[in-house]
């Protein structure tokens, strides 16, 4: 049968998108892609936090048994006879064997127990080897910058700390380790690649976002008092020295933890850990307040302590991440 021009039309006539329909799928393919993203970036971003987190955990409990047996260390016996003398050399001593065999600054790991370069023959085995490790690391304190040196020294503790053949450094990765100011001495980086962050003596770091500080009992390294004080107005229960644990922490998302670290002046440094004849300080004082002319901001506060550091008007601290945070008071072990 004849097809009529009229049906050869209607038949050539096929079905198809017109542009604005196409517009419009473009416009929803777009809009889902988009989402997709996101979830994908919410999803990195909470692997993130959950792998500092780890860290952060995991470098606790490998610090904490060491720092346990603080209470219990046997140091020489001291030549006092008073018997509080004899217990205030006791608790300086503890103080020195912390500094050097949990170093968080390049000065404890460059003053040996006389506060001298010099070292004396006297410094623990510890001590030797971290500074073992900076002469072939960065070639001397020469090498070493200040930029992380915290960071740094919690690398060597955990690379001292050794249960059978599991070395402390065994329970991380390859890529969670890096050198970020290049000096030849290595950190290990949280899920943003930044150094983690480390403080022997945290003071400052007290009040809501601390779990571990109490300010309600004595440091129990110096349960006599010779060292410390209860606080302001007796009565109060409220101690200024008290119990002190290892801080460790990540800055999080923003990279910015607003707390002191260390003075940038290195004169100024070794000042307040060691004390100099011009400016006498109790040797090895956990609560000493920071004292730094060449930053007046720092002047008068304690190394931990949470306050806009850089002075920038934005308090960049609520993101941290600390062991002080994830671990329960009481079942820090």
């Amino acid at each position: 049968m004849p097809i009529s021009a009229r049906q050869l039309e209607r038949k050539l006539l096929r079905p198809a998108f017109t542009l604005v329909e196409l517009l419009v799928v473009m416009g929803i393919l777009a809009m889902m892609a988009s989402m997709v993203l996101v979830g994908l970036s919410s999803a990195a971003e909470q692997a993130r936090l959950n792998r500092t987190r780890s860290q952060v955990q995991k470098i606790h409990e490998l610090l904490m048994p060491r720092w346990e047996e603080y209470r219990y260390r046997r140091v020489p016996p001291s030549s006092a006879a008073n018997p509080r003398l004899k217990a205030r050399d006791r608790v300086d001593a503890i103080r020195a064997l912390m500094r050097m065999e949990m170093p968080c600054h390049i000065e404890d790991v460059k003053l040996g127990a006389s506060g001298s370069v010099t070292p004396t023959g006297d410094e623990p085995a510890l001590w030797n080897f971290y500074q073992r490790r900076v002469m072939t690391r960065a070639g001397g304190f020469g090498g070493w910058t200040i930029s992380f040196d915290d960071a740094e020294c919690l690398y060597m503790i955990l690379e001292s700390i050794q249960d059978g053949d599991t070395n402390g450094l065994d329970y991380f990765k390859e890529s969670e380790f890096g050198d970020l100011d290049g000096d030849g001495m290595p950190e290990i980086l949280d899920g943003w690649g930044r150094p983690i962050r480390f403080l022997r003596w945290a003071p400052g770091f007290i009040g809501v976002r601390s779990n571990l500080h109490r300010r309600d009992a004595p440091d129990p390294l110096d349960p006599l008092n010779v060292r410390g004080g209860r606080g302001q107005s007796a009565g109060t229960g409220i101690y200024d020295h008290f119990p002190l644990y290892p801080l460790v922490i990540s800055a999080g998302p923003d990279e910015q933890l607003d707390i002191p670290f260390r003075v940038d002046d290195t004169d100024e440094m070794a000042a307040m850990i060691t004390g100099t004849a011009a400016s006498p300080v109790i040797p090895n004082d956990p609560y000493i307040p920071i004292s730094s002319p060449s930053q007046p901001l720092y002047d008068g506060r304690l190394f931990g302590e949470e306050f806009d550091v850089d002075a920038d008007g934005y308090e960049a601290y609520f993101d941290n991440i600390s062991n002080h945070q994830l671990v329960i008071a009481g079942n820090d072990q």
